[in-house]
């Protein structure tokens, strides 16, 4: 993108000099002689950066800082000194500017800075554009909630999102939707407008944990050739949430403790604390109050999480809202794939309904997406699904869908003593079987505990 700025600075041949070296590197340049000039400017013109001289007569670079930020709380400031020092920029950042630089005759750390900016407005800009669709995907009314335990859940969200200083910490199975519910909580809220920032912990190498979240400084390691800006300073103002925070390293916790209780971030190798503006909320699988009795994870960090503890239930706790969910993912797939699939059949749903699904929601987006990638018709049936989840299916056809459903699977065949003989009633159970397993000779041999080709032996040799 091509920014336009507004440049104050009340030394002219430093504000000519400046200016032309800005316009040749593609930037669309305005000038203003002091402070007092400049903030008149503001009013009439609404430049991408401002670029502030930190020592002006009149006006100072802080007092213009503070007068901007009192107006307009997004604009990129970053502020220039000649003899700049380490209590003046933690003030400058304290009062909101992008970047505190030096001045110098190559003005490479200015043009550094503002190609931060400018990234940082392009991402900021993107995010606007990505948050009105985002807040529509997670509006609390699109939340699936046909069983009691999802009502429930339901309702604890919504008591929970008009609050965004509380930290909430979200406990369930693998794939039970944690993410999925973080994000209603932020899109529903005050702070639905601001940037949601996922740490996935477990993802981040231990040695770059710090430089992720925090950021770093130039020159602060090798390699480090400009600044860059951290997870957790980019969702200011928003929300961040750590996800599988149990599989955290204890040395980390320890790191992330000290920000959640100060809400003040320090970049590596930065000189300074500045604070930050965000809520925390975390996931995890395990249970952290076991974890800290078995001594990986710190006592205060689970306390310090531990304000609000939201538990997700697993699906097979909520069977009402398989099929619901199940529906919303086959439209997803349908659109994907380019294919007109509009329903799920009665028997695959039942199919779907009596299933535990220990992979849970993630597990059903992906046995629905590669049902409807073999479906060749109009709806879902049980031959699209795979062989070892028909298997689970109740062979005496009894409905599975109670919270409290049994794992016997029985078939009762009547034995006239005199009359019927084991012959018989082989080739009578064969032909059950197959007919509840929909005709798949696979299926059927494993209910009856024989291979496949003992299965086509016994039909054959019975005729």
């Amino acid at each position: 993108m091509i920014a336009n700025i507004l440049f104050i600075e009340d030394e002219p041949s430093i504000r000519e000099a400046f200016s032309i070296k800005l316009s040749e590197k593609g930037y669309l340049v305005q000038t203003a002689r002091n402070g007092e000039e400049g903030i008149g400017m503001l009013k009439k013109f609404n430049p991408d950066i401002l670029i502030l001289d930190m020592v002006m007569a009149g006006m100072s670079g802080l007092d213009v800082l503070k007068e901007v930020r009192s107006q307009d709380s997004e604009i990129p400031v970053v502020v220039l000194t000649a003899r700049g020092t380490v209590k003046d920029a933690v003030e400058a950042m304290r009062l909101g500017a992008f970047d505190f630089v030096t001045k110098s005759i190559d003005m490479d750390e200015l043009l550094l800075s503002l190609a931060n900016a400018t990234r940082f407005l392009s991402l900021s800009r993107e995010a606007r554009y990505w948050t009105g669709k985002e807040s529509e995907r997670y509006a609390l009314e699109h939340m699936v909630a046909e069983s009691e335990t999802s009502l429930h859940l339901k309702k604890q969200v919504r008591d929970l999102a008009s609050n965004d200083q509380v930290t909430v910490l979200l406990q369930g199975e693998t794939g039970s939707g944690k993410e999925y519910v973080s994000k209603v909580l932020h899109y529903n809220g005050p702070l639905g407008n601001r940037p949601f920032i996922e740490v996935d912990c477990p993802a981040i190498p231990s040695e770059l944990f710090e430089s992720e979240l925090f950021g770093y400084e130039k020159g602060s390691f090798t390699g480090a050739s400009g600044k860059k800006v951290g997870l957790i300073e980019l969702a200011d103002g928003g929300t961040v949430l750590l996800d599988e925070i149990g599989d955290l390293p204890l040395p980390l916790q320890a790191k992330l403790l000290r920000v959640i209780e100060e809400r003040t971030i320090r970049r590596v190798g930065g000189g300074a604390q500045f604070p930050v503006n965000v809520r925390f909320m975390a996931a995890t699988h395990r249970d952290l109050r076991q974890a800290v009795k078995n001594g990986t994870f710190r006592e205060d960090l689970f306390y310090r999480l531990n304000v609000v503890v939201l538990p997700i239930p697993p699906l097979r706790e909520r069977r009402k809202d398989i099929i619901p969910i199940s529906e919303k993912f086959l439209y997803k797939s349908a659109q994907i794939f380019r294919k007109k699939i509009h329903r799920i059949s009665p028997s695959a749903k039942q199919l779907l309904i009596s299933y535990d699904f220990p992979g849970n929601i993630r597990e059903l987006s992906n046995l629905i997406e590669r049902a409807v990638l073999y479906c060749s018709g109009t709806q879902l049936e049980c031959e699209h699904f795979p062989a070892e989840l028909q298997c689970k299916k109740n062979i005496s056809g009894e409905d599975k869908s109670s919270e409290k459903h049994s794992d016997q699977q029985e078939l009762a065949i009547p034995f006239r003593i005199g009359a019927d003989s084991l012959e018989s009633h082989e080739r009578e159970l064969i032909a059950k079987v197959l007919a509840h397993s929909n005709g798949k000779k696979t299926m059927a041999a494993k209910f009856l505990g024989i291979s496949r080709w003992a299965l086509d032996r016994r039909i054959k040799e019975g005729g």
